[in-house]
Protein backbone atom coordinates (compact mmCIF):
# COMPACT_ATOMS: atom_id res chain seq x y z
CA UNK A 1 0.00 0.00 0.00
CA UNK A 2 2.56 2.09 -0.94
CA UNK A 3 5.92 3.88 0.58
CA UNK A 4 7.98 1.15 -0.16
CA UNK A 5 11.09 3.11 -0.44
CA UNK A 6 12.30 6.66 1.58
CA UNK A 7 13.15 5.51 5.11
CA UNK A 8 15.24 2.89 5.38
CA UNK A 9 18.43 1.79 4.57
CA UNK A 10 18.24 -0.97 1.79
CA UNK A 11 15.79 1.01 -0.34
CA UNK A 12 17.40 -1.35 -3.04
CA UNK A 13 16.86 -4.51 -1.82
CA UNK A 14 13.25 -3.84 -0.53
CA UNK A 15 12.23 -3.18 -3.94
CA UNK A 16 13.99 -6.04 -5.89
CA UNK A 17 12.17 -8.14 -3.37
CA UNK A 18 8.78 -6.98 -4.38
CA UNK A 19 9.75 -6.84 -7.91
CA UNK A 20 10.69 -10.04 -8.47
CA UNK A 21 7.80 -11.53 -6.58
CA UNK A 22 5.21 -12.68 -8.87
CA UNK A 23 1.98 -11.88 -7.67
CA UNK A 24 3.28 -8.69 -5.98
CA UNK A 25 0.75 -6.06 -6.36
CA UNK A 26 2.51 -1.98 -5.44
CA UNK A 27 0.29 0.61 -5.81
CA UNK A 28 2.60 4.72 -4.99
CA UNK A 29 3.05 6.11 -1.91
CA UNK A 30 3.55 9.86 -1.27
CA UNK A 31 7.04 8.84 -0.44
CA UNK A 32 8.07 6.53 -3.50
CA UNK A 33 7.02 9.42 -5.62
CA UNK A 34 9.02 12.11 -3.81
CA UNK A 35 12.21 9.63 -4.54
CA UNK A 36 11.38 9.03 -7.76
CA UNK A 37 10.40 12.62 -9.25
CA UNK A 38 10.71 15.03 -6.26
CA UNK A 39 6.79 15.40 -6.13
CA UNK A 40 5.24 16.29 -2.96
CA UNK A 41 9.13 17.12 -1.11
CA UNK A 42 8.13 20.67 0.43
CA UNK A 43 5.58 19.32 2.11
CA UNK A 44 7.86 16.75 4.25
CA UNK A 45 9.49 17.40 7.27
CA UNK A 46 13.01 17.61 7.65
CA UNK A 47 14.22 14.25 8.10
CA UNK A 48 11.42 13.18 5.84
CA UNK A 49 12.78 15.16 2.75
CA UNK A 50 16.74 14.08 3.46
CA UNK A 51 15.59 10.84 3.43
CA UNK A 52 13.87 10.68 0.11
CA UNK A 53 16.73 13.07 -1.39
CA UNK A 54 19.10 10.27 -0.05
CA UNK A 55 17.31 7.21 -1.35
CA UNK A 56 16.82 9.22 -4.61
CA UNK A 57 20.93 9.08 -5.04
CA UNK A 58 20.66 5.80 -4.13
CA UNK A 59 18.37 3.68 -6.59
CA UNK A 60 18.86 3.87 -9.78
CA UNK A 61 17.31 5.13 -13.07
CA UNK A 62 15.48 1.69 -13.99
CA UNK A 63 14.44 1.55 -10.62
CA UNK A 64 13.23 5.47 -10.18
CA UNK A 65 11.65 5.10 -13.21
CA UNK A 66 9.67 1.81 -11.73
CA UNK A 67 8.48 3.95 -9.05
CA UNK A 68 7.17 6.50 -10.83
CA UNK A 69 5.05 4.77 -12.97
CA UNK A 70 3.36 3.06 -9.93
CA UNK A 71 -0.21 3.40 -10.05
CA UNK A 72 -2.33 5.60 -7.15
CA UNK A 73 -4.85 2.98 -7.00
CA UNK A 74 -5.14 -0.94 -7.52
CA UNK A 75 -8.73 -2.82 -8.15
CA UNK A 76 -7.72 -6.40 -7.07
CA UNK A 77 -11.23 -8.84 -6.90
CA UNK A 78 -13.35 -7.74 -3.97
CA UNK A 79 -10.21 -4.67 -3.31
CA UNK A 80 -8.97 -1.75 -4.06
CA UNK A 81 -5.91 -0.84 -2.85
CA UNK A 82 -4.17 2.85 -2.23
CA UNK A 83 -1.62 4.50 0.05
CA UNK A 84 -3.84 7.15 1.54
CA UNK A 85 -7.37 7.12 1.00
CA UNK A 86 -9.92 6.66 -1.99
CA UNK A 87 -10.37 10.43 -2.10
CA UNK A 88 -7.06 11.31 -2.26
CA UNK A 89 -5.03 8.03 -2.24
CA UNK A 90 -0.97 9.85 -1.83
CA UNK A 91 -2.02 11.71 0.97
CA UNK A 92 -4.87 11.89 2.89
CA UNK A 93 -4.43 10.15 6.45
CA UNK A 94 -7.60 7.51 7.44
CA UNK A 95 -7.63 7.74 11.16
CA UNK A 96 -11.30 7.98 11.82
CA UNK A 97 -15.21 6.81 10.53
CA UNK A 98 -15.50 10.00 9.42
CA UNK A 99 -12.46 10.08 6.83
CA UNK A 100 -14.04 6.20 6.08
CA UNK A 101 -16.67 6.86 5.10
CA UNK A 102 -15.94 9.23 2.26
CA UNK A 103 -14.39 6.67 0.60
CA UNK A 104 -16.56 3.85 1.15
CA UNK A 105 -18.79 6.29 -0.52
CA UNK A 106 -17.06 6.53 -3.90
CA UNK A 107 -15.62 2.76 -3.13
CA UNK A 108 -15.86 0.87 -6.63
CA UNK A 109 -15.33 -2.90 -4.87
CA UNK A 110 -16.62 -3.92 -1.46
CA UNK A 111 -13.53 -3.85 0.23
CA UNK A 112 -10.22 -1.44 0.40
CA UNK A 113 -6.96 -1.28 1.69
CA UNK A 114 -4.95 1.50 2.88
CA UNK A 115 -1.26 2.53 4.13
CA UNK A 116 -0.09 6.17 5.13
CA UNK A 117 -0.77 6.07 8.59
CA UNK A 118 1.53 3.58 10.08
CA UNK A 119 -0.86 2.24 12.37
CA UNK A 120 -3.40 -0.75 12.23
CA UNK A 121 -6.70 -0.64 11.57
CA UNK A 122 -10.06 -2.26 10.67
CA UNK A 123 -13.16 -0.28 9.06
CA UNK A 124 -16.81 -1.90 8.89
CA UNK A 125 -19.19 -0.15 6.77
CA UNK A 126 -22.71 -1.32 6.98
CA UNK A 127 -25.30 0.92 5.17
CA UNK A 128 -24.18 4.62 6.67
CA UNK A 129 -22.59 3.02 9.66
CA UNK A 130 -19.22 3.28 9.52
CA UNK A 131 -17.22 1.89 12.88
CA UNK A 132 -13.54 1.26 13.79
CA UNK A 133 -12.40 -2.04 15.46
CA UNK A 134 -9.83 -2.02 17.49
CA UNK A 135 -7.56 -4.43 16.36
CA UNK A 136 -4.71 -7.10 17.65
CA UNK A 137 -2.11 -9.61 16.43
CA UNK A 138 -2.82 -12.62 16.11
CA UNK A 139 -6.58 -12.34 15.74
CA UNK A 140 -9.12 -12.89 12.87
CA UNK A 141 -12.01 -10.35 12.49
CA UNK A 142 -14.78 -10.49 9.57
CA UNK A 143 -14.88 -8.25 6.99
CA UNK A 144 -18.52 -7.95 6.96
CA UNK A 145 -20.59 -6.07 3.78
CA UNK A 146 -18.09 -3.54 3.23
CA UNK A 147 -14.50 -2.88 4.74
CA UNK A 148 -11.19 -1.16 5.44
CA UNK A 149 -8.17 -2.86 5.84
CA UNK A 150 -4.72 -1.19 6.86
CA UNK A 151 -2.15 -3.47 7.35
CA UNK A 152 -0.16 -1.27 9.56
CA UNK A 153 3.84 -0.57 8.42
CA UNK A 154 6.33 -3.08 8.28
CA UNK A 155 9.23 -0.61 8.68
CA UNK A 156 7.82 2.15 10.23
CA UNK A 157 5.41 1.30 12.84
CA UNK A 158 3.84 4.38 14.45
CA UNK A 159 1.16 2.23 17.41
CA UNK A 160 3.54 2.29 20.16
CA UNK A 161 4.41 -1.50 18.95
CA UNK A 162 8.21 -1.38 17.33
CA UNK A 163 7.37 -4.99 15.24
CA UNK A 164 6.66 -5.34 11.66
CA UNK A 165 3.12 -4.93 11.60
CA UNK A 166 1.24 -6.88 8.69
CA UNK A 167 -2.18 -8.39 7.54
CA UNK A 168 -3.50 -11.41 5.61
CA UNK A 169 -7.08 -10.69 4.10
CA UNK A 170 -8.89 -14.34 3.13
CA UNK A 171 -11.46 -13.68 0.96
CA UNK A 172 -12.36 -16.83 0.83
CA UNK A 173 -13.45 -16.77 4.63
CA UNK A 174 -14.04 -12.65 4.25
CA UNK A 175 -11.86 -12.18 7.13
CA UNK A 176 -8.22 -10.70 7.89
CA UNK A 177 -5.85 -11.50 10.67
CA UNK A 178 -3.43 -8.59 11.84
CA UNK A 179 0.22 -9.94 12.70
CA UNK A 180 3.32 -8.50 14.19
CA UNK A 181 6.86 -10.10 13.36
CA UNK A 182 9.84 -9.22 15.81
CA UNK A 183 13.50 -8.29 14.16
CA UNK A 184 16.82 -6.87 15.05
CA UNK A 185 15.90 -2.91 15.57
CA UNK A 186 19.35 -2.04 16.98
CA UNK A 187 21.05 -3.49 13.71
CA UNK A 188 18.67 -1.64 11.66
CA UNK A 189 19.30 1.63 13.45
CA UNK A 190 23.16 1.09 12.95
CA UNK A 191 22.98 0.60 9.62
CA UNK A 192 20.42 3.91 8.85
CA UNK A 193 23.18 5.52 11.29
CA UNK A 194 26.33 4.45 9.39
CA UNK A 195 24.68 5.26 6.01
CA UNK A 196 24.02 8.79 7.41
CA UNK A 197 20.24 8.77 7.05
CA UNK A 198 18.23 11.13 9.55
CA UNK A 199 18.68 10.04 13.77
CA UNK A 200 14.78 10.62 14.06
CA UNK A 201 13.62 7.71 11.65
CA UNK A 202 16.09 5.38 13.41
CA UNK A 203 15.49 6.51 17.10
CA UNK A 204 11.35 6.64 16.24
CA UNK A 205 12.19 2.53 15.07
CA UNK A 206 12.41 0.95 18.89
CA UNK A 207 9.70 3.07 20.41
CA UNK A 208 7.39 2.38 17.27
CA UNK A 209 6.65 5.61 17.08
Amino acid sequence: MGDTVGYGPEPSAVLKLLRDHPRARMVAGNHDRAVATGQGLDAFNGSAAVAARLHHEWLGADERAFLAGLPATDERSDFTLCHGSLLDPMWEYVFTARAARSSFQVAATAHWCSGHTHVPALFRRDDDLVEREQVRPGVTYALGASAMVNPGSVGQPRDGDPGSSYAIVDLDAGAATFHRAKYDVAATQRRMRKLRLPEMLAERLAAGR
